[in-house]
């Protein structure tokens, strides 16, 4: 199905969730695009939740007008969970706030759900512009037919930076796991794989900063490796936390 970022999308309504903490450093990117969009200003929404953050996070948010919601937990599962329950959209798209998204990326999110009243969720690549040539490299190409492939296979796996979710569809999948320290964005997409269709946009693509990898990839990897092998074949939670990285 071919779909058009300026296409006619019904009007629907969406809300973007950005979970924050302390991330005054990049937060302004993130929303100065998301204030750029193509999309009605009526019909969506931004929603920024300030997750305990000790810096200006908040008060930036503010200054771009955007609502701001505090969750005072600590995780961002409880970030999202919080963002995506207080959503006034039928449709819930997430970013991160080290994020840029194109200025077509709303229209593009709401021309989905309209030209497919049954879709459950869209999601598209995520690069890194600011990264080492290897690092673009291995997001342009093998994380990205990694998601593609998810995709074709019914068993979708997406990034918290870069997707959108019916909120109904959202709500019968049950929501993040908020006990969670992360995975959380990858063990949502599985059960919405699991209760409705998906579809993966290559052409949705929107740019992250590659700041996680600065801790080292020895520790990346094998934080990744352990996390995915608890949630794939023990079916538990990932027992690694994420790092501060800002």
């Amino acid at each position: 199905m071919k779909v058009t970022a300026g296409g006619p999308s019904g009007g629907v309504r969406v809300s973007v969730v950005v979970p924050a903490y302390n991330e005054e450093r990049y937060l302004g990117r993130c929303l100065a695009a998301l204030a750029r969009q193509t999309y009605p200003a009526d019909r969506f929404e931004v929603i920024v939740v300030d997750n305990g953050s000790t810096d200006a996070t908040a008060e930036l948010a503010r200054r771009y007008g955007v609502r701001v919601i505090a969750e005072p937990r600590k995780g961002v599962a409880y970030a999202r969970q919080t963002g995506f329950e207080a959503a006034r959209g039928e449709v819930i798209a997430s970013t991160d706030a080290d994020t840029v998204v194109p200025p077509f990326w709303v229209s593009r999110i709401a021309a989905h759900f309209w030209a497919d009243p049954a879709l459950g969720a869209v999601y598209g690549p995520v690069y890194w512009p600011d990264g080492r040539p290897v690092e673009q490299l291995w997001l342009r190409y093998p994380v990205t037919w990694v998601l593609w492939a998810s995709n074709r296979v019914r068993r979708s796996l997406w990034w918290g930076s870069n997707f959108a979710v019916r909120r109904e569809v959202f709500r019968e999948a049950g929501g993040f796991p908020v006990d969670w320290a992360s995975g959380e964005d990858t063990d949502l997409s599985l059960r919405v794989s699991r209760i409705a269709p998906i579809r993966f946009d290559p052409d949705l693509a929107v740019h992250a900063s590659p700041r996680r990898v600065r801790e080292g990839w020895h520790r990346v990897v094998v934080r990744s490796t352990v996390n995915a092998m608890s949630r794939f074949l023990l079916r538990r939670p990932p027992p690694l936390p994420m790092t501060d990285i800002r």
